[in-house]
């Protein structure tokens, strides 16, 4: 919750109120401060989830000849989770204080089954000729419910849950069920294991789709060179293995919302009669949407494994978007999923590896480095009638052809007036004011490289591997700072920048003067609240010792390794927030990114565990 969350309050509080009073009391509204007491909610109130997930799966496999056989393999994976929160009536300026106690509770349950089943044949001819062909099908089936009940003013504060409340205010319950059907079939062809040849197929039916455009068919293929196994490269001591490589296919996505091609009608009161109404247009014409991929790449050794080059090029154009299309409100809706717009990305991504260091015997000293580098830049082709549209917070982000996805869009900040004090910005237009005709694209949210490193070095029985994450380029819209760093128009604390503000005539500065009035201009949501993304992040340490056999057998086991983990150990990063790799829009939107709207930090993790084995 970031408008009555621990974090959020943390950072907005006034700094010279004290967490308590003298009396021992915590301080609250009522003495002052603009926000609850970011202790006292810390202190009180509570939230309890429980996960519970089961995975199984069976396999059986029947080989009618040494070339042909058949498989079948059945998965089910069920999910369950159960989530309390109680917000307490002893927290002044809550909304437990304000409804004499909150309880909540809610269910959500979740039950897949996976069926496949497909034929194989393998056979090499001549010695020269390999032929595996594979046909088959698979079956998905996914049942979810969930269930919500909120309950106020409860009779004792000790007592937390639902059932203790006065009155049941808010309760519902959903339940929906997928599947998808699929066909598929593969060929791989390899002539003197040099010359290679794939050629694939899926036809895939989904039941959030209509019925005229329920299947979508994909297919792909494949070639390769293995150029090292050639005679003028076979003898070569540098090069050991090369291979040159491309593919060209199609994939789909049917990753939306449940019964989105119909008409789905809503639960609502009419006085005290119960009643429905319409709330989701459907559409009978949803269809898959389509992306498709060309890769051009290779694959190279060096000296017998001592260095290792992957080099890939793509091309990645999806079309037939799932977005919502906007239509009249006279209508009773404001917009409905549609098949409409597409988009390109295109890039590079390279992977070296390289052993600095071999041992000669098994237990000397090997040192291990692979550095992974992804270029990409993506462009939005086409919308619907070509309409741009903003979305994210404060519409931040803009959906528009021609320009990166989510392009950060608003006013162009260009400093601050050194005689007033006051923010200057772009008069894109030229009329002489500053409106919202003037806003324009300020910032790309995309970073121009990302990659990791990762070392692995050992000796004897020691073993110590680090994973370094790396983002350069991306710009981060610090929505903090629309009240910590506003002038002073709210009561919020204030980010260390505001000691840098305007003061006097002549003063040079790009922090606009104080204005508790907010006449400044320091208010408007502009280039000035974003901020660079770049960052280096130690995202994984791991320290093992692989005990001595005669040490395992001890306590019977074969084997045995223990190790220490810590996992988000440090980040470097000219951004002011906790972490710059953040979306307070949630990790699964797409155009509205890179926004930190008080968002909770990640978590430095420390962990000590054995891996056995007997």
């Amino acid at each position: 919750d970031n408008l009555e969350g621990i974090v959020g309050n943390a950072i907005a509080h006034e700094p010279y109120f004290p967490v308590r009073q003298p009396d021992g009391r915590f301080t609250n509204i009522g003495d002052g401060m603009a926000y609850v007491n970011a202790v006292d909610l810390a202190t009180h109130n509570t939230t309890l989830a429980t996960t519970n997930t089961i995975l199984a799966s069976i396999e059986g496999r029947y080989t009618i000849t040494p070339n042909l056989s058949v498989t079948s393999r059945l998965g089910t994976d069920f999910y369950n989770l159960t989530e309390e929160q109680f917000q307490s009536p002893l927290v002044p300026g809550s909304d437990g204080a304000k409804y004499g106690g909150v309880a909540k509770r809610g269910y959500s349950n979740a039950r897949r089954y996976v069926f496949d089943a497909f034929t194989n044949f393998g056979k090499t001819f001549n010695g020269r000729h390999a032929l595996d062909l594979t046909g088959g099908t698979s079956i998905e089936y996914e049942k979810r419910d969930n269930a919500f009940l909120r309950g106020e003013l409860l009779t004792d504060e000790a007592m937390k849950e639902v059932s203790n409340a006065t009155n049941l205010t808010q309760f519902s319950g959903t339940f929906a069920e997928t599947g998808l059907l699929s066909f598929f079939g593969r060929a791989n062809y390899t002539l003197d294991e040099k010359y290679l040849l794939g050629l694939s197929f899926r036809s895939d039916g989904a039941s959030v789709f209509g019925p005229d455009n329920r299947y979508g068919f994909f297919p792909g293929a494949s070639v390769a060179w293995v150029a090292s196994r050639e005679s003028f490269l076979r003898e070569n001591r540098t090069i050991t293995s090369l291979k040159l490589r491309g593919s060209f296919g199609r994939t789909g996505n049917q990753a939306i919302g449940d019964y989105p091609y119909q008409t789905l009608y809503c639960t609502s009161n009419y006085g005290n009669e119960a009643g429905y109404y319409p709330c989701t247009l459907g559409n009978k014409r949803l269809g898959w949407e389509k992306t498709t991929q060309l890769d051009l790449g290779f694959d190279l050794e060096l000296w017998n494994g001592r260095g290792a080059l992957t080099f890939d090029w793509y091309r990645k154009k999806t079309t037939d978007l799932l977005l919502s299309r906007p239509v009249p409100a006279n209508t009773g809706f404001t917009s409905f999923l549609d098949n409409i717009g597409a988009i390109q990305n295109k890039g590079v991504e390279v992977a070296l590896t390289v052993v600095p260091v071999q041992p000669r015997t098994a237990e000397g000293l090997r040192v291990v480095s692979t550095l992974n580098l992804s270029f990409n830049r993506n462009k939005v082709l086409a919308l619907y009638q070509d309409q741009p549209f903003s979305t994210g917070y404060y519409d931040m982000n803009r959906v528009a052809v021609g320009h990166p996805l989510g392009e950060f869009h608003g006013y162009h900040f260009l400093g601050v007036d050194p005689q007033t004090g006051d923010a200057i910005y772009q008069d894109v237009n030229g009329d002489g004011d500053i409106t919202s005709a003037d806003k324009t694209f300020i910032g790309d949210p995309w970073p121009k490289y990302t990659g990791g490193l990762t070392t692995t070095i050992s000796y004897k029985g020691f073993d110590l591997t680090s994973f370094f994450q790396v983002s350069h380029g991306g710009k981060v819209f610090n929505a903090m700072r629309v009240f910590s760093d506003e002038g002073g128009y709210n009561y919020d604390n204030k980010f260390a920048d505001v000691l840098k503000r305007w003061r006097q005539p002549g003063d040079v500065t790009n922090q606009p003067r104080a204005s508790f009035d907010g006449t400044s201009g320091a208010r408007l949501i502009s280039s000035r609240f974003l901020e660079n993304g770049s960052y280096i992040r130690l995202q994984d340490l791991t320290l093992g010792y692989q005990l001595p056999e005669r040490w395992a057998g001890a306590v019977g086991m074969a084997n045995a390794r223990v190790y220490v983990r810590g996992q988000n150990v440090f980040t470097s990063t000219d951004y002011k927030g906790y972490n710059p790799e953040v979306n307070s829009n949630g990790a699964s939107s797409t155009a509205s990114i890179a926004t930190d709207f008080y968002a909770y930090p990640l978590a430095r993790t420390w962990s000590f565990g054995v891996q056995a084995g007997w």
